[in-house]
């Protein structure tokens, strides 16, 4: 069931960067682009005071042939509320901006989704990247080997991607020294190689606390011989 109050503040996102959206009955989308976004949150049980839920929101484009991108985002909190302010708090600031300057025309005024151009002898793509999102209680260890595994999938990416528009999504967590779990999706289907590459990474991970960290890489394809961007990722 679409959730209504996840669809005003998509919305109210969209209208705070100064883009124009209609509020469908079940759905936002962008009245001058064809970008639309549907939302749904699925509430888990309660743990001593703490909500649980899960916010899921559905992006649909013609830029992709994979419909549609689906973001998934875990909240917590002393109220349900606050529960779903950090979800979208992370959809905010790891995916949003990915999303209207790499699907629509919009440029932020700080260029939020960082870009860089990257090719291979018989293609070429525009790169829209969103910050590494860490969480744990501590400072996350997570990112400071994060470039060396970034490196090694954007040469994986480079030899074995077919052209076109393509999107990754890449989360992974440790607790007590150890990696627990981790995943890289292209197009919302597990990347067995990637796998290996994020499972055989050294991460270094700090002793005795949970730490998390994700990501979301749009790839989108430009002819030749225009250039192509790539984005480094940034830790936040």
């Amino acid at each position: 069931m679409a959730s209504q109050e996840v669809l005003d503040l998509i919305h109210d996102a969209l209208t705070a960067h100064g883009i124009s959206a209609i509020r469908g009955q079940y759905d936002v989308r962008l009245e001058l682009e064809d970008l639309r976004f549907e939302a749904e949150v699925f509430d888990k049980e309660q743990r001593d005071t703490t909500h649980r839920l899960v916010l899921e929101i559905y992006i649909f484009s013609p830029l992709l042939d994979t419909q549609p991108v689906i973001e998934s985002f875990v909240g917590m909190g002393d109220t349900r509320e606050r529960a779903l302010d950090q979800a979208f708090g992370k959809f905010l600031l790891g995916v949003f901006h990915v999303l209207i300057e790499g699907f629509a025309k919009h440029v932020c005024e700080n260029m939020q989704a960082e870009i860089e151009f990257w090719q291979r002898d018989d293609t070429r793509w525009k790169i829209y990247g969103g910050p590494v999102i860490t969480q744990a209680a501590v400072e996350c260890t997570l990112n400071r080997t994060y470039p060396v595994f970034y490196a090694r999938l954007e040469k994986l990416f480079a030899a074995s991607v077919h052209p076109g528009s393509h999107f990754v999504r890449i989360f992974l967590a440790s607790h007590g020294g150890a990696l627990v779990g981790s995943e890289v999706l292209l197009d919302n289907q597990t990347w067995p190689e990637a796998q290996e590459l994020i499972v055989g990474q050294d991460w270094h991970p700090a002793t005795g606390t949970r730490h998390c960290a994700r990501s979301f890489l749009r790839y989108r394809k430009r002819r030749l011989p225009k250039r192509v961007c790539w984005a480094p990722l940034r830790t936040g």
